[in-house]
């Protein structure tokens, strides 16, 4: 009797890649997705997502869609789309690809200055007493100031009620610039602070001799500060008229 031939593992119905045991009419296998019939390798476009490789694919589908949704910034325009990363206070208002901008020792100054005045002119003493030190400590730490930082201390030190300090501040800016109109305004109040209403009125009528000449260079400091100039004008005519 001739032995019978040996049947392979597809006539037995299972998978040859894998040994699994299929059914009847599978083009694939369930377990490795193998092609089970000539015909499945041509015509079965999701080879390999049958079973749970399909789920497991669905559910990184739906993954990564969920991080793209909550990480991604382009997907969602709302002020609830999460950054991918934490931005830095100082990256805030940086130009696109370029680097933070740094505050020089004069421009954090000149901003001590801005919050401690306007903390006096409004009235706001505790803010005043804070900033006014800072401050002047700030313009201290400098070299080579300019006439604007000097008249910047002697309004503090005036704030301060410390005349003969800011007096050292005016003489400063008038040895430099006799005629400087906001030296011989500061100056005028200094002296009035300190009782000496002739020199105050003496520097008070030359700020009006020499206003409209010298108003007219137009120095950088009369520009910022021209509110100030307009004003003192006023005050410096209703003083010399009193007095």
């Amino acid at each position: 009797m001739s032995k019978k031939a040996k049947k392979t593992p597809r006539d037995q119905g299972y998978c040859p890649n894998c040994g699994e045991k299929s059914e009847s009419g599978d083009r694939f296998c369930r377990k490795c997705g193998a092609a089970l019939s000539p015909d499945a390798k041509v015509n079965g476009g999701m080879r390999g997502l049958t079973g749970l490789r399909a789920f497991g694919f669905a559910v990184i589908v739906l993954a990564v869609f969920y991080a793209i949704l909550n990480y991604g910034g382009g997907w969602r325009s709302g002020t609830d789309a999460v950054p991918s990363e934490r931005i830095n206070i100082t990256d805030v208002g940086a130009p696109t690809g370029g680097t933070p901008r740094t505050v020089s020792p004069r421009e954090n100054a000149d901003a001590l200055f801005d919050q401690a005045m306007f903390a006096y002119e409004t009235g706001d003493s505790a803010a005043a007493q804070q900033f006014i030190p800072m401050a002047i400590a700030a313009y201290q730490g400098l070299t080579g100031l300019d006439p604007d930082a000097h008249y910047h201390l002697a309004l503090m030190y005036l704030a301060s009620n410390r005349p003969e300090d800011a007096l050292a501040e005016t003489e400063i800016i008038l040895t430099a610039v006799p005629d400087h109109l906001l030296g011989l305004s500061a100056t005028a109040r200094a002296y009035d602070l300190l009782g000496r209403v002739d020199l105050a009125s003496e520097y008070y009528q030359k700020f009006l001799n020499t206003h409209s000449p010298d108003v007219a260079t137009s120095r950088p400091e009369y520009i910022s500060h021209a509110n100030a100039l307009a004003a003192q004008l006023g005050i410096a005519r209703n003083y010399v008229a009193e007095h």
